[in-house]
């Protein structure tokens, strides 16, 4: 909250998942989004992240990821999990406010990965700049590639990048 306006939110679930096995991991956004909780909370699935535009740019994106930090230690959780987008897969469509242009080699990577299973080195996934955020930010560890996670979003193609952070560090 800003004053009496609502800055931004942060979406997530508490599982008692843990985010490396790939067998187990929802297979799409949606069974991801609605996950049940359970317990005790291994995980903090972020299904996620909204900012009003007038707040992009700021640290409140920051902001809310350290808070939830801070209640995963609380809660006693290992890790926070989230799906990222990658819109360098395809370039941001008009729809979406952050222009993004296609990036033939980070499509290259993601198609490699897919065909192979054979995960990609982390400078080849950071050419796209929201995974690029997400891991300087957080410091996270890339764990899988999700095909088909979200079919309708254009620009990443349907794949989101999963990744965790892990929260004993």
């Amino acid at each position: 909250m800003v004053g009496n306006l609502v800055a931004g939110a942060i979406c997530f679930v508490e599982t008692s998942q843990d985010p490396h096995d790939t067998e187990k991991f929802p297979k799409t956004f949606s069974a991801y989004s609605s996950l049940a909780r359970t317990g005790p909370a291994r995980s903090l699935y972020v299904y996620n992240l909204g900012l009003r535009p007038d707040f992009r740019g700021t640290d409140m994106a920051r902001r809310l990821l350290s808070q939830l930090i801070g209640y995963g230690h609380r809660v006693g959780a290992r890790w926070l999990v989230g799906d990222g987008r990658c819109p360098s897969y395809a370039g941001s469509q008009d729809d979406f406010p952050n222009k993004v242009r296609p990036d033939l080699a980070f499509r290259q990577t993601i198609d490699d990965w897919h065909r192979t299973g054979v995960m990609p080195s982390v400078t080849s996934i950071t050419r796209d700049p929201l995974l690029r955020f997400y891991r300087r930010v957080l410091q996270c560890e890339f764990l899988h590639l999700a095909p088909s996670f979200l079919p309708q979003d254009i620009s990443s193609g349907g794949f989101r990048v999963i990744f965790a952070v892990d929260l004993a560090r």
